[in-house]
């Protein structure tokens, strides 16, 4: 019987060292690359778990194998780029995708750092070399059964025993399997969201605003786009980049945080009612003021996106006249510059006597800055993109001076407001590679510029304390100069009175975080 067990164990213990060969080896440094480049939290018991799942597979069939490893190749090499800035495929990111046009596309691809280009080209290489070392004829198996008896118990326990406990069994575990789930869930996600912001918007506002003494005939939101606070000079950033607003009879709101750090949660968030994740994209800024007897405009640099129309793109098409300057098709390879939307701001205000609202969204700061100023820059920052975000702020400034102008020849009594949508975060900073992406890891990408203007302000001031994007219709009704019993009126925002600090903001996936919990990274 001893002698029995022995041979077993040898037996076993050869199997096993079988399969330490050049294929397995291969096939184990692609999946190192893989799983990392997938965007979930990187776990070595995930990597051996995939090991022995395709080792199993490999057995039971090569040509299945050899397919799923080249699926997965290319998943991997293609979404690498996204993985690394942004994490696994979520709601957020999918709708990004989706919302996203041809010349996005090609911005976002030529900002991508050699690092991620790096690791789809091994994630490429790694997978070929797995493919290519399986035809390679191999001397007969000694493997025995009880080797793949103990790789496919630790492939199921490892993969699957702790997300059947959680009750996630494809949306937990191996990184291979939550990417299909999560790509299939976060799509069906989106659309049914598009679905549901369209039969919203369908069913009308339910506002019932009250307009109060003080109003003045025309009001202009510029929403801005991707403005760190810090980087604006009349809000104490050190480059010299906003010189009409430095010395312009503004308010300032130097405590002013977005809702969220990507444009269509924090705007969703901002401009439209919401209660927890419920968002009601009919009970608006556009509707309310509407229903209080603005005329309204929305005048776009940003596009409608196409089939998917984002959520904000709906807010726009509700106003009385909508104009979007670009759209989702092949040839919107162009890029158009802010100061588009200076006449069509001029014939709105010429057009009619009635009260006004006119809403201009800017392309902004976007990343990539190097393409909103067309590779110009007046300041050498140390990196090429920086100095060129710091001149496309220059160029917001010079915007927003003749916004103004524009408002003091057509406008009569008129108020004018301006706020990012978010913020932005470092990325290889400190070099001369460094630029500024999405993120919300840091205060800074809720840190953003908010001033309020109007046509009988000789003084600049300033209000210190702290002021939220999640509560924004109420600031947005008392700036109209309505009363909404929807909207809560408990506290003045447009002055220095200390309400309730919201001090919460949205991260990527939508949730609440602390604010206060987040680093300074300048």
């Amino acid at each position: 019987m001893q002698t029995i067990r022995s041979s077993s164990a040898l037996k076993f213990t050869l199997g096993a060292k079988e399969l330490v060969s050049r294929e397995n080896l291969l096939l184990l440094l692609w999946l190192l690359l893989v799983n990392y480049s997938l965007g979930y939290e990187y776990k070595l018991i995930y990597v051996f778990s995939a090991l022995s799942g395709f080792i199993l597979l490999k057995r039971a069939s090569k040509i299945v194998y050899r397919c799923i490893v080249l699926l997965f190749m290319v998943v991997g090499a293609l979404y690498s780029p996204v993985g690394i800035n942004y994490g696994f495929p979520d709601i957020n990111v999918m709708g990004s995708l989706m919302y996203t046009n041809v010349n996005e596309a090609s911005e976002f691809l030529d900002n991508i750092p050699a690092i991620a280009w790096l690791l789809s080209l091994l994630v490429a290489i790694s997978g070929i070399a797995a493919i290519w070392s399986s035809f390679y004829p191999v001397k007969e198996e000694s493997t025995t059964r009880g080797v793949y008896l103990f790789l496919a118990v630790f492939f199921f326990l490892s993969a699957f025993w702790s997300p059947l406990r959680q009750g996630r069994l494809l949306s937990g575990g191996l990184p291979e399997i939550r990417f299909v789930h999560d790509v299939v869930a976060s799509y069906l996600a989106v659309s049914d969201n598009d679905q549901q912001f369209s039969r919203i918007i369908a069913t009308g506002s339910r506002w019932a605003p009250e307009s109060l003494p003080g109003q003045h005939k025309t009001y202009i939101m510029v929403v801005g786009e991707s403005v760190r606070r810090d980087y604006v000079h009349a809000f104490g950033g050190q480059y010299p980049n906003t010189p009409w607003l430095d010395s312009a009879p503004a308010i300032l709101f130097t405590n002013y945080l977005s809702a969220g750090p990507t444009t269509v949660l924090s705007l969703t968030n901002t401009l439209a009612r919401h209660e927890g994740k419920s968002i009601e994209l009919n009970n608006n800024v556009i509707s309310l003021a509407s229903r209080a007897g603005f005329e309204t405009w929305w005048l776009s640099n940003q596009g409608k996106k196409g089939h998917f129309d984002s959520p904000v793109a709906l807010i726009g098409e509700s106003a009385d006249h909508a104009v979007f300057t670009k759209s989702a098709n092949s040839d919107d390879r162009m890029y158009s510059p802010d100061d588009q939307l200076i006449p069509m701001l001029e014939q709105a205000l010429k057009q009619g006597h009635g009260k006004k609202f006119i809403v201009l969204h800017l392309m902004g700061s976007h990343p990539q800055a190097c393409v909103r100023t067309q590779n110009q820059y007046d300041i050498d920052a140390g990196a090429r993109e920086i100095s060129c975000y710091i001149k496309s702020i220059a160029m917001t400034d010079q915007l927003l001076k003749q916004v103004h102008d524009v408002a003091e020849r057509e406008g009569g009594d008129w108020s004018m407001m301006y706020f990012s949508d978010h913020g932005l975060s470092y990325i290889n900073r400190n070099t001369s590679g460094a630029y500024l992406t999405h993120g919300d890891k840091s205060r800074e990408n809720y840190e953003v510029p908010f001033f309020i203007l109007d046509k009988n302000q000789t003084d600049q001031a300033t209000i210190t304390t702290r002021r939220s994007a999640l509560n924004f219709l109420q600031l947005f009704s008392q700036w109209l100069h309505v009363r909404e019993p929807g909207i809560e009126d408990v506290c003045n925002l447009l002055s220095t009175e200390d309400c309730t600090p919201i001090s919460q903001v949205l991260n990527t996936q939508g949730l609440l975080g602390d604010y206060a919990g987040l680093p300074s990274v300048k």
